[in-house]
Formats: C-alpha cells, structure tokens, sequence
C-alpha cells in the first residue's frame, strides 16, 4: 500500500519546495546595506582634486580604485592589482606583472595599458593633489612602458627602492579608456568615477550624500556588504546621536573619549579601536627672527608636559608624543623615541640663550618678548584645548603665549608665503595622518628645506646636515633608509622644529546588528576597503587575518596588543593624516576657500595637499574631555531613539546565504527523488500493471 501513496508524497513534497524555495530565495537576495555616516564629503573622489575629507580621503577613495599595492603603510606590502615586482640592481627599473582576472566598472578589461597611461598621466599632470607628488616629485618618473597585457616597466630618474609602498601602495590606477584625452583632471567633480575597487558609486548629491553598490565581478569575491548608504553629518553631535538612535550603522569620526564606555554599555552598539597613525602637532614657524634659535624651540619643547595634555584632552585614550616625530607605530620610527619633559632644564636652556626673565616673561638680547600668537581651528575643540594647555605650560618658562582660533581659510591664509615674505603665523596646531607618517620620505617632503618638498607651507624649517641626511636616504635599501632616517629623527628632536602634542588612539562605534565585519587595518583605521572583503573581514575567514589586523569585537585590549605585535606595519591611534582630521575636529571642506586654490610655490607638490587639508579643510567638532562638544555628544549618546536589534553571537551575513542555500539544496534534492519515484511507479502500472497485481 505505501506504494500507492508514492505519488501522494511526490506532489507534497513538490508543493512543498515551491512553497520553501521563494522563501530561501528571498533570505539568499537580503541585501546587507550598512549607513555610514561621513564626516565630510570628498566630492566625486577625483583622485587630482587636493583633498577635501582628511584622513577619510584615502580608504574612501580605495573602495572605488585599486592601488598596486596594499598598502603604503607596510614595507611589505600585498600584492594587489599587481601579483609582483622585480627592481633592477640600482632600484631605478621596477617591472610589474599584473593580474589578468581585473575588469573596470564598465567591463572594459583592466591592462597594462591603464598603468602605464596612469604613471605617465600623474607625472605629465604636476599637481597639486593628493598622489601625485611620488610620481613627479620623488621618485621622479621617467617613462612608463607597456611589456604585454600583464607587465609594465617603470622606469625612475633616481633609485627608488620602496617603490612597491609609494607610490605603488598609494597611486590609483585609473582606466585609460576614459582619463585619456582629459586635459584638465579637476575640472569634473560631479560624474561618477568608473574603477576596478570593490564598491561602484551608483549615486552621488553633491556635499550631501553617496551611494556605493558592491562590484560583483570584484577579482577578490563581491563584498559581504551589497550597499553603502552614506550621508554627510558635518555636525558631530548629529552623527553620534544618530548612531545611538539607529539612522547610523557607523561614524568615520573618531569616537570622543566621554562616550567610549557609554557605547560600550549599550548592548546594540560596540566599539573598535585600531590605527592610523595620526598625530596632534604644534608647529614653529622658524622664518621668525626668535624661533629660528634651535635653543629657543627646544627649550619650549622640554617645558611641555605631554602626558598631562594626553590625559586632559582625550581622557587617557592616546600617546604622548615623540621629540623624533614619526608615529611610534610607524615601521620609520626612531627605536628610542620618547620626549623630554623638564622644566626646569628648560628654563636653564633659555638663560644660557641669552632670554632672561623681566616679570612674568623672557626677553631677548634687543628687549623683544617671548611672545607668540598659536592659531587653532575654532571647529576643533581638541585643538582649541591643547592649545590653551600648551600656552598654560609654556607661562611658567616667562613664555607668552595666546591662542587665536580662526577658522579654516585664515589659517591657510595665514601659513601661506606672501609676495613680500614668509607666512605671517608663528605657531600653529594641526593634525596628521598615515600618510605623513607611513611614507619613507615624511621627512623629506614636510621638514627639508623649502624648495623640496612642501617644507614651505609648514616650519620653514632649514638645516643643511638635515637636509644632507634625507638626500642620502632617498635612494638607498630598506634597511640603509631606516638608518639614515633614524639619523634625521635625532636632528629632529634635538632641534625641534615641531612637537607632537600626542598620538591619539583609533576607536569607532558601530551597530552589529547591521554589520560585524569590521577589522583594523594597521596605518588605516577600520573604514577600509579589506573590512568589506572575505579573506580579510571579521568572521568571514579568521584564518586569513593578516598579522596585525584586529577583528571586529577584540576590544581595545585586542587592539593594542595586535598593533604592538605589529610594529613594522603602520598604525594609526587615531585618524588624520596629512591634514587635520577627526581628533583635532573632523575635516570637512568649506567651501568659501576650495582647497585645490593654492599659491604656485606651495602647492607644487601634492605632498602638501595631504597636510594642508588641515587648514584648508575646515573641521568638524570632535568632542574632547573637558568642554562643551563632550557633554553635547555624551547628551546625545544617551539620548533617547529607535533602537535596532544586535545580531546573535556568530550571526553574519555569509551565515544567512549559507543557511538559505542549503534549504534551497535539501528541498530540491528531496523533491526530484521524489518525482523520479513517482515517476517510476507510473512507468511500472503501465507496463506491468498495480503493485498488487
């Protein structure tokens, strides 16, 4: 009898799959969209227009291009649009092979053609702009030549043997079949830009907002996040309160020291720290007739109590910086580093100058006072604090200082050459990112002197012995670089051209719930390309964690200990990088002063772009310990708002396509067994009559 029934159980079992199959279906086609929310906008992502969202300019603009390399910050970078490159004996020739599985946005296919037409198009091009100035700056391009489809020679004027980390970890590579023909790159801000990178921007509103849609056909697997939602929140206090109410899944702003236990007790939100390597600053103009004295800087330098402003300004959360400048993270960074802290030395150094006390404040041989005006960015309330801090400290060595927050295009305005002569400023506090202290030659482009460079912009600083050091270190081995570096950081210290205030640490809040995949890419923070990619994201191939890399939900300890383990490779405790950047206040352009209209001598090289985004982008608050951005953002996170429901432990989206995968193979399976022995059983009746019989 139960034969009989066969054909019954086929029809359930069909009716069953079509009625389980839409379902799987629909599970398998849930879009996974994550909002995030910008601190400003970087227009259509142009990669010549100067920067205009520092430090978010470069990992942003990378989920649309591909570099050579991944990535700059690390002296042994991945192998990316590249499978490899062999330099000649005097590292002038690097021949590249290329992968051959890489389409562009529109189909077209990526060749060798696309890098050389782009090596040559950045070093015709000159700047000013973000990456150019390691094409036609240092290393100076040649001549770029096409081999076959997947091999290109570059060739350099001078050795370059960190070619694979700038500009091959850094330039992105643009499709010939469109730039080709373009006589001026900036002039379109507006289009949608066509790359090889993981994401393809579908929509794009001017200064407001941007849509990115996952590259299906991406070399790497399409990305496990389908869409990125992202409006442009220029007021902090906004962008936290939009996370805690859900409009937000993630905040590229830095997340403000009040508010990282207060997230971290919210059970729909979570916290991750990494690295971009970004520092806080005080820069000396020394074209001033007092700080061009190395004694006068110095002794300023030694009166500064590092740690106190760390704990004062950002609770604790960053580290005080070093006399030799580069990021202790950084695989440049002096071994000893360290700061000096010694009042008393200070004050001892300046008497042996020749600046008695008079009163409350020194004076030089000629009467003039040691008395300065230090310029922070209004919008910038970490600025604003250190600089208040800074001028308390530097009172009790008879050293006056007044801060004068101006807002954005003054202090471009005023560290700008004038035809008469040298910038008007006489101190200033900024931010940096990786890039200033990843790149081989930070030094080089930022301190040699003026001429070289985009050292005119900044300190003005000139000193012959330091100049003949980072000449020599252009064009040596990794390890011969290091030293001679290590060198110039000495000189550095001992001089003190600049101070960095701190190194404040990376941590970002997000929502789970919408997406966990978030990693720490050392030098990079977490908003990078590799934390929207299966063999590198949280909980999509663990084993495939890159050393160094922190997951989503390691905490800070995790992040730390990872980032110490991982000190070749570079990182950030904060984010900004040539420019000012979240910490010192988000960077978001204003646009009464575009920030690509410079003055020919300072803007030559693009290397000036990437810090002069600190002036000529006009930050965003950044809430710090002590003020009113910190108990308007801590109001706002403990504000009231829909909440969205956190994803199970071990809940992804890789898990939801797997899971609705095998419904759909079980329920198929099941019902073709089933037709076929219905189908069978009829075929029998027919040829041999009933079961029974």
């Amino acid at each position: 009898m139960i034969f009989r029934r066969i054909p019954c159980f086929a029809l359930l079992l069909a009716l069953l799959s079509f009625v389980l199959a839409p379902l799987a279906t629909a599970q398998d086609d849930d879009e996974v969209v994550v909002r995030v929310g910008l601190h400003a906008a970087e227009k259509n992502l142009n990669p010549f227009i100067v920067p205009q969202a520092l430090p978010l300019t470069h990992d942003f603009t990378m989920l649309v291009y591909d570099t050579l390399f991944w990535s700059q910050s690390r002296i042994d970078p991945e192998p990316w649009l590249a499978t490899g490159a062999e330099a000649s004996d005097d590292f002038r020739v690097w021949t590249v092979s290329l992968r051959d599985d890489v389409v562009w946005h529109d189909g077209a296919p990526f060749t060798a053609e696309d890098v050389a037409f782009t090596y040559q198009y950045f070093a015709d091009d000159g700047g000013p702009g973000r990456y150019g100035h390691h094409i036609y700056d240092h290393p100076v391009l040649e001549s770029a030549t096409v081999i076959d489809d997947t091999t290109v020679e570059l060739r350099f004027e001078d050795p370059v043997s960190t070619f694979m980390m700038l500009p091959g970890g850094d330039a992105p590579i643009l499709p010939k079949h469109v730039w080709e023909g373009i006589e001026d790159p900036r002039a379109d801000a507006t289009s949608l830009p066509v790359g090889t990178g993981p994401y393809v921007m579908v929509e794009y509103n001017p200064g407001t907002s941007y849509r990115l849609e996952a590259n299906p056909d991406y070399f790497l697997g399409p990305p496990l996040v389908d869409t990125l939602i992202m409006p442009v929140v220029r007021d902090s206090q906004a962008a936290f309160a939009g996370l805690q109410t859900g409009e937000l899944d993630f905040v590229t702003r830095n997340l403000p020291a009040p508010l990282v236990s207060r997230v971290q007790d919210n059970d729909e939100l979570e916290v991750i720290t990494g690295s971009r390597m970004q520092s806080l600053y005080l820069m000396f103009n020394t074209r001033k007739p007092i700080l061009r004295e190395p004694a006068v800087r110095k002794a300023m330098s030694m009166a500064l109590d590092l740690q106190s402003i760390v704990d004062i300004v950002e609770g604790g959360l960053g580290r005080p910086g070093n006399d030799t400048w580069t990021h202790p993270d950084s695989p440049w960074a002096h071994p000893a580093g360290g700061h000096t802290f010694d009042a008393a030395a200070a004050n001892a150094l300046l008497d042996e100058a020749g600046y008695p006390m008079d009163g409350d404040v020194r004076r030089g041989p000629g009467g003039a006072a040691l008395e300065f005006t230090l310029l922070v960015n209004a919008a910038a309330p970490p600025q604003i604090r250190s600089g208040e801090l800074v001028a308390e400290q530097l009172s009790a060595i008879g050293v006056d200082v007044t801060v004068e927050p101006l807002d954005a295009p003054a202090i471009t305005a005023a560290r700008r050459p004038g035809p008469d002569g040298p910038p008007s400023v006489e101190m200033f506090i900024a931010v940096f990112e990786s890039h200033a202290h990843a790149d081989p030659d930070h030094l080089f482009f930022f301190f040699h002197t003026p001429g070289r460079g985009v050292g005119g912009i900044f300190s003005g600083y000139s000193n012959p012995e330091f100049d003949a050091v980072l000449d020599s270190a252009l064009g040596v081995s990794v390890p011969e670089k290091q030293v001679l570096i290590g060198q110039a950081q000495e000189i550095f210290a001992a001089e003190a051209p600049a101070v960095v205030l701190y190194y404040p640490d990376g941590r970002w809040g997000y929502r789970p719930g919408a997406y966990d995949g978030w990693i720490s890419d050392p030098g990079h923070g977490v908003f990078t390309k590799r934390s929207f990619l299966a063999p590198y994201a949280s909980g999509a191939a663990p084993s495939a964690t890159p050393e160094g890399e922190v997951r989503a939900g390691a905490g800070e300890e995790g992040a730390a200990s990872a980032d110490s383990d991982d000190s070749a490779d570079s990182a950030e405790p904060g984010e900004s990088a040539e420019s000012e950047s979240d910490i010192s206040g988000d960077a978001s352009q204003d646009d009464s002063q575009p920030a690509d209209s410079m003055d020919d001598d300072s803007t030559d090289d693009g290397a000036m772009t990437e810090e002069d985004a600190d002036t000529d982008v006009a930050e965003t608050d950044q809430a710090e310990t002590s003020g009113d951005a910190d108990s308007a953002a801590t109001a706002a996170a403990e504000g009231d708002g829909a909440s969205v429901q956190p994803a199970s432990d071990g809940e992804d989206s890789a898990d939801d396509d797997d899971g609705a995968a095998t419904v759909v193979t079980t329920v198929v399976v099941l019902a073709v067994i089933a037709a076929i022995a219905a189908f069978a059983v009829r075929r029998r009746r027919g040829q041999q009559g009933t079961v029974e019989d």
